[in-house]
């Protein structure tokens, strides 16, 4: 750069003097045309009266003095004839028998002539000017002035001018080169410095310590890449602290597969798997090499397979659901759980499906070894409770039986055979009813009907036995009608009893409320709730798992066969029964049942 800036200052000052020794050549010359022109007038003018009176000697005079002007060469004077009238003495030897005449063409001139050279034997560069005098009212031409004007003094001044120019330029361009060296040397360090940290930077190194103090943008930009190194530093250092953080989450989550008890698969967007746990090779049979990268029916089957049963869901992208399959794996069929779930960012792009694969197996063999063990302990109380509840009628009819021989005779006793024996059959028929109502399938006669005036009717029946025991009967509130589909008859002896149970609950008196409304489930399904609420003691804990169970009950002389009878009724009807108890505070029975909408209303009929 600064060899080019050199050169174009000598360029510029070599084609700036070239410039200026033409034009001041140019100007100089014609100057010069100009003063010999007025030289030659001004000797003519001063020499007229001289020719015309043929004076040679004052020519001679007026010669010596104008050659004595140190630009003139020569002063020449000639007569009319063009013969030499006087010589200053100058430019040749010989005096005046050595010019030659005036020429033909000068004699005939009526102007200034004006010639680039001096008269011969000059050896210096000059101008040589002729010009006819005339005389005031004389006529005629009378003489002719002619004059050397010397150019060798313009040359020279312009030489020293170039060569000044020159030396002006060349010590500019050493100036120009010296300040541009020491200027781009104030830019190249720097420079220079911000290189080596940058190649710094890219090695890594960022603790760079740049001491730029240029004052201008250099030192901006030394500043700013300095912070950017820093920044870059902490950059890198909380992207080290992220990836050991990633690491160690992935160590983490690695481990959580290994020891996870189901199996885990993930599956990429065009179903091939990405992620096959240790405990998915061991419920499979299959070894994630084998596995990763290909879709679940090349490991599982194809649409005949158990991968026909997801491959609607991985194509439709539905939401979470969990199935259950039997399978057959090393020929040993296998209950498997299988959930499914889509995987999506967080944008709602779909990303995949994550499969949760649970060995149930030995889980369901497990449970119907307790389901059996349930069943013979139900069918062990279920015994004892209807041996216990029919030995006592039994017992009384066997003992009227086993006296009717001795005592038949006598009136009081056949009255009494004839009140207790038939009481008691009853009683042992009411049970036996109520057993086959938890057995058997009913005749309903499901309608749509408004619970509102089943419950009216139930609590005006019970209302003697709550007046009784000192218990106030709430019914439910409003006007509107709460329409379900249920069986009158069946619906109405499940109220009764929760009801009547309500009641007993409360031998110290108390208060029952019966209410109802209309609801909506979270899966969208229209019911009625019917909820009977008494305030007595509550439910003990640990009794309210037993509470419907056949022949369970806290009472002295209950049968515990009321709300297993309601729980049948109800469910038999679509609808389910709930308890809610709280020691000391009273519990809550709710009845579930379907809404009567039009298109159940349709089905029905």
């Amino acid at each position: 750069m600064i060899l080019l800036f050199g050169v174009t200052i000598v360029l510029v000052v070599g084609l700036l003097a070239f410039y200026v020794s033409a034009r001041m050549k140019k100007e100089m010359i014609t100057q010069a045309r100009r003063t010999a022109g007025a030289l030659a007038g001004s000797i003519a003018a001063a020499s007229s009266a001289d020719f015309r009176n043929y004076n040679y000697i004052a020519l001679e005079q007026k010669a010596e003095e104008a050659a004595r002007d140190p630009d003139v060469a020569y002063v020449i004077l000639y007569d009319k004839e063009g013969e030499v009238a006087a010589f200053s003495g100058q430019g040749r030897s010989g005096g005046v028998e050595g010019v030659p005449p005036l020429s033909p063409e000068d004699l005939a001139a009526d102007g200034l002539i004006l010639r680039g050279h001096l008269v011969d034997g000059s050896k210096a560069r000059g101008l040589d000017a002729t010009l006819p005098v005339r005389v005031e009212g004389g006529g005629g031409r009378w003489g002719t002035v002619r004059l050397g004007l010397k150019l060798q003094p313009i040359f020279d001044r312009i030489r020293r001018t170039t060569i000044a120019i020159f030396l002006l330029g060349f010590g500019g361009t050493i100036l120009g080169w010296i300040l541009a060296a020491l200027f781009t040397r104030k830019i190249t360090v720097p420079l220079k410095d911000l290189v080596n940290a940058t190649v710094d930077v890219s090695r890594g190194k960022y603790d760079v310590d740049l001491k730029i103090d240029t004052g201008d943008e250099i030192q901006d930009l030394a500043d700013n890449f300095q912070k950017m190194a820093v920044n870059l530093r902490d950059q890198k250092l909380a992207l080290q602290r992220n990836l050991k953080e990633i690491q160690e989450l992935k160590h983490f989550s690695d481990l959580v597969m290994l020891s996870m008890t189901n199996g885990l698969m993930t599956l990429d967007e065009q179903g091939s798997i990405v992620t096959f746990n240790r405990m998915a090779e061991k419920i499979l049979g299959i070894r994630a090499e084998e596995a990763l990268g290909r879709p679940l029916s090349g490991i599982w089957g194809g649409k005949e397979g158990p991968g026909g049963f997801f491959e609607g869901s991985f194509t439709q992208r539905q939401p979470p659901s969990i199935r259950e399959i039997r399978v057959h794996l090393e020929g040993e069929e296998r209950i498997l759980e299988i959930s499914i779930a889509p995987i999506v960012e967080a944008d709602g792009s779909f990303r995949g499906h994550l499969i949760l694969i649970e060995d149930l197996t030995e889980k369901r063999a497990l449970e119907d070894r307790l389901r059996r063990a349930d069943r013979l302990a139900a069918l062990g109380t279920l015994a004892a409770g209807l041996a216990h509840e029919i030995k006592n009628p039994l017992t009384a009819v066997r003992v009227f039986v086993q006296m009717s021989p001795e005592k038949y005779q006598r009136e009081d006793f056949r009255e009494k055979f004839d009140r207790i024996v038939p009481r008691e059959l009853d009683r042992v028929n009411e049970l036996l009813e109520n057993l086959l109502d938890l057995v058997r399938k009913p005749r309903l006669n499901i309608e749509a009907l408004d619970v509102r005036q089943v419950i009216r009717h139930t609590l005006e029946t019970l209302e003697p036995e709550a007046a009784k025991r000192g218990v106030s009967v709430i019914g439910p509130d409003g006007e509107g009608a709460a329409r379900a589909m249920a069986d009158e008859s069946c619906l109405s002896r499940a109220l009764h009893n929760l009801v009547l149970n309500g009641i007993q609950a409360m031998p110290g008196g108390g208060q029952l409320s019966v209410q109802v409304r209309n609801e909506v489930r979270s899966d969208g399904v229209q019911v009625v709730e019917i909820t009977v609420r008494d305030t007595g003691p509550g439910i003990p804990a640990d009794q309210i798992d037993n509470i419907f169970n056949p022949f369970f009950t806290s009472k002295e002389k209950g049968t515990g066969l009321g709300l297993a009878v309601s729980n049948k009724i109800i469910e038999d009807q679509g609808g389910s029964l709930s308890l809610k108890s709280e020691r000391g505070f009273g519990t809550s029975m709710t009845i579930t049942l379907p809404a009567a909408l039009p298109e159940r209303l349709h089905s029905y009929s």
